[in-house]
């Protein structure tokens, strides 16, 4: 784990605790909300919002058929597929939880890495940490003491879009990393994309909520925005100034927050598997990140 410098760990740590919130956002929305509309919602304020950032930095959002069809893609496992897994699954189990599920994420992308980028070598490194996070994951499932309490959608929503968020991680690694385009336009330009996969599909499963409590309505504002707008260009901030290093870093901090501000805030337990297997995946990471780098967690 790379500490970062004292230029940067305000930064470092602002991120860390905007990332953490979403999940806590994500909650009091989701009181007046639909997680279909939270997931569409959040999505569109995303959008708005880089739009502006774009108008100001006299930026613009990336030309040419072939990187839209891209963006495309990758908005769809980045953001459509995994914002709802997301919504989903804070909707069914505790944030706690959530939050515990969704750091395997880095460990995940290693895993599609290794699959379909053949230059990347599974190091004993990488296959201890990966090994560990497996255990992590059995250890939080924990199926011998029975599944009284296991919510199957729950868990299969944020493993969906856990999975998917490493699948857009990996495609975007292959068809983005050479592109001309700044950070700031990309994340526009998939954003945009993303809000029109939910504007065409969700107005025909979805109706609409107009008397939001302010809570859920501030919420998600909040979780649009800044969790996820404004955050984005934080983060990648972060990567240009500090290294992709001390940006995957975040990973370690943004579980903590998650998981403190689902106990002390929303008032949830968290039990001694959780503790156990959030351990297990924590080691596996460190395992990893000794020598070599895998994505900070965005949710």
């Amino acid at each position: 784990m790379t500490t970062p410098t004292k230029s940067h760990t305000g930064l470092f740590l602002t991120v860390s605790v905007l990332f953490g919130g979403n999940y806590m956002w994500a909650h009091f929305a989701l009181q007046s909300y639909s997680a279909l509309e939270v997931a569409w919602g959040r999505t569109l304020l995303a959008a708005a919002t880089l739009a502006v950032v774009l108008v100001i930095t006299k930026d613009h959002y990336p030309r040419g058929k072939e990187i839209w069809i891209k963006l495309n893609i990758a908005a769809l496992l980045f953001n459509t597929i995994s914002f709802v897994g997301m919504a989903t699954a804070v909707s069914r189990i505790t944030t706690v939880q959530v939050s515990i599920w969704n750091a395997l994420v880095p460990l995940v992308t290693l895993g599609f890495v290794l699959v379909f980028i053949p230059e990347e070598n599974p190091t004993w490194r990488r296959v201890t940490g990966l090994s560990m996070g497996f255990l992590g994951a059995l250890f939080i499932a924990h199926p011998w003491s029975g599944l009284g309490e296991f919510d199957a959608i729950g868990t299969g929503a944020i493993m969906i879009g856990t999975t998917s968020y490493a699948a857009g991680l990996v495609y975007a690694r292959r068809n983005f990393a050479h592109v001309t385009n700044t950070p700031t336009s990309i994340a526009a330009g998939q954003m945009l994309c993303a809000s029109i996969h939910f504007t065409l599909i969700l107005p025909w499963f979805v109706t609409i909520t107009t008397d939001a409590s302010t809570i859920s309505l501030v919420s998600m504002l909040v979780l649009g925005v800044v969790g996820t707008g404004i955050t984005y260009i934080m983060i990648q901030t972060l990567i240009k100034q500090a290294g992709a290093g001390v940006a995957s870093d975040t990973t370690y901090v943004i579980l903590f927050v998650a998981i403190s501000l689902g106990i002390i805030v929303l008032g949830e337990a968290i039990n001694v598997w959780q503790i156990i297997g959030s351990g297990l995946i924590l080691i596996g990471l460190i395992i990893i990140n000794s020598r070599e780098r895998t994505p900070a967690i965005t949710t």
